[in-house]
């Protein structure tokens, strides 16, 4: 009997002992994660994993209700282009690093349509009613 009972105590010893090294290796893993990404939009700059990985374009679209977002040029770090429609207007809608280059990216846009832009993002339409429909779907 008393066999048993120390077959028990050891069993739970090494259990707690496991559960206590897991819970370390957990606490360990989590402190070196960086800290969340404190903007909403904008190209980040890429990391090994997510190289391949689009930011803020296509999020950005997804946002303002624009369907069949499709990102049609990108400068790792600076910029994302992409096109969609909403209420049956073409878009072209565009994510910067900066406001500067939103704005220098807007200035030459304004020749080919209306412009809207916001904390780092432009969009551009044929008519005003695409780009207004796309701003406002981003305030709600």
């Amino acid at each position: 009997m008393e066999v048993q009972v120390v077959k028990s105590v050891v069993t739970s010893v090494a259990g707690v002992l496991v559960c206590l090294v897991a819970t370390g290796l957990v606490v360990v893993a989590f402190q070196d994660r960086p800290a969340a990404p404190t903007t909403a939009w904008g190209p980040r700059l890429p990391t090994p994993a997510a190289e391949h990985t689009v930011f803020g374009a296509r999020s950005l679209m997804r946002a303002g209700r624009c369907a069949g977002g499709q990102l049609v040029a990108e400068e790792r770090g600076v910029h994302e282009v992409g096109m969609c429609s909403i209420d049956g207007h073409q878009l072209t809608v565009a994510v910067f690093a900066t406001n500067t280059q939103r704005d220098e990216w807007a200035s030459h846009m304004t020749s080919t349509g209306v412009v809207v832009t916001g904390d780092r993002w432009a969009a551009v339409g044929d008519e005003a009613a695409g780009p207004s429909a796309f701003a406002a779907a981003l305030v709600r």
